[in-house]
Order: C-alpha cells, then structure tokens, then sequence
C-alpha cells in the first residue's frame, strides 16, 4: 500500500516539474517573439495611386501607315486611283457631193469616206457612224455618241471631186454650140435604146439615178421613166435623174 501511494506521489512529483518546465518554454517563447517584433524595421505606410485609365478603342484608320510600308507586299498602297474612262476619238466626218432639195423629202449626196462610192441619204438615215439630224444648201447637222455637229456643207466638200466636175464642166464648154433644133429635145422621150451618156445612171435610191460622166442631155430630157434636172447648189450645178410619176 505504501509503494502505490510512493508511485503516486512520484507521478504527482513528475507532472508538477512537466508543467513547470512548459510554462518557462512558454514565457521563453513569448520574450523572444517581443524581441524579434522590437528589432524589426518599420515599414513605410504604403500611398494610395489613382485609378488606371482604361486603354484607348482600336481604330483601323490608324495603322494605315504601318498597312502602307508593309515589307511583304510593295506594291501594297492605300491610296486608291481610278483612271479615267479614255477619250473616244470623233471619227472623220463623211464627203458630200451635192443636196436634191426639191426632191420630197430631200437627199444628199454622200459618201462615208474618200474612194467609197456616194449615195442619196435622208434625214434620219445613217452613215458610218453619224447619224444625219437634218440638212439643207448649207449646212448639215450629224449626231455621233448623243452630241450633235453641225458641219457647213463646204467643209464636206469632196475637193478631188470638185475639181473633176470643174474640169468636166471646161471640157463640155469646149465642144461645139448645139444647132437651134436642139432645144426641141428637151420635151423628146428617148428609148431605151438611146445613148447610154445621155441617159440615167447608177440608182441612188428615193426614185433617183445618178448622171453619168459627159451626160449632155438638156435638163428636162425623159429617159427609161427618168426626167433629168440640174439644181444650182453651194457645190455648183447637180445633175440627177428622177423618175416620172
């Protein structure tokens, strides 16, 4: 009984000195934690900074430069040029060889270009690439592109041809006076089978037929159902053709 109430005594002993022992480790442990917070330095007390502003909006009209002198593509440009449509070029105006203003409605005498053989036109009629507005003895109006050109019938003048018909005209005034019969002729109705100078030549259309070179029928003559008439123009004398209605 007294070794149990010794071994209690002993353990009682044991954990008085155990608890001594962890409330010195205790005050030890809280002296060097003051020791250690009183030599530390001291912070400086941090400032407040102003609200960061937010970042600018992409725009794409400003990287044109860098898009401009990109290295990969030099040819790479940002300006834009549209040339312009080129300039259609107003072709040469067609010959004129007289006008037939009594005839209804009236013709002239043309032809597209030097060397192609003339033709009787009408207002509205095309040649080439003009279409004829109107005309009259001294002017004639052409249309081209939706532009309008009026054109004095000189400035058309088929000046080789002029002088051929001049030359013809001194020729014809060289040969012989006709006799005083001759002017009976003008009412006469030639045959088919008549001189072929003194008849129509080629067909012009509207009911017309050219006059052939050294035609010396007398204005008036009737021939194959053609009357022949000689008109004075800007050009001088006309001769043509008209058939009989």
């Amino acid at each position: 009984m007294s070794r149990l109430f010794l071994l209690n005594v002993l353990l009682l002993a044991g954990i008085a000195m155990a608890t001594l022992k962890l409330m010195e480790l205790r005050d030890e442990t809280a002296r060097r934690e003051a020791m250690v917070h009183a030599g530390a330095p001291k912070l400086p007390q941090a400032k407040g900074t102003a609200a960061i502003a937010p970042p600018e909006r992409t725009v794409a009209a400003n990287y044109l430069d860098i898009a401009s002198r990109l290295l990969f593509s030099k040819d790479r440009n940002p300006t834009v040029f549209i040339a312009p449509p080129p300039v259609k070029q107003i072709p040469a105006f067609p010959l004129a060889y007289g006008v037939l203003m009594m005839a209804d409605p009236p013709i002239i005498m043309m032809a597209p270009k030097k060397g192609e053989g003339q033709k009787g036109y009408r207002a509205g009629d095309r040649i080439a690439d003009f279409k004829i507005v109107n005309f009259d003895s001294r002017v004639i109006v052409f249309e081209w592109e939706g532009q309008k050109f009026t054109k004095n019938m000189q400035d058309l003048a088929d000046r080789d041809a002029q002088s051929a018909a001049l030359l013809n005209r001194q020729n014809t005034s060289a040969t012989p006076e006709p006799t005083a019969a001759a002017p009976a002729a003008s009412a006469q109705v030639l045959s088919g089978s008549g001189s072929a100078s003194q008849g129509p030549g080629l067909d012009t259309g509207g009911g017309i037929r050219a006059c052939t070179a050294g035609d010396s029928a007398a204005p008036g003559t009737v021939s194959d159902g053609y009357r022949k008439i000689v008109s004075e123009t800007p050009f001088g004398k006309v001769c043509r053709w008209e058939k009989v209605k």
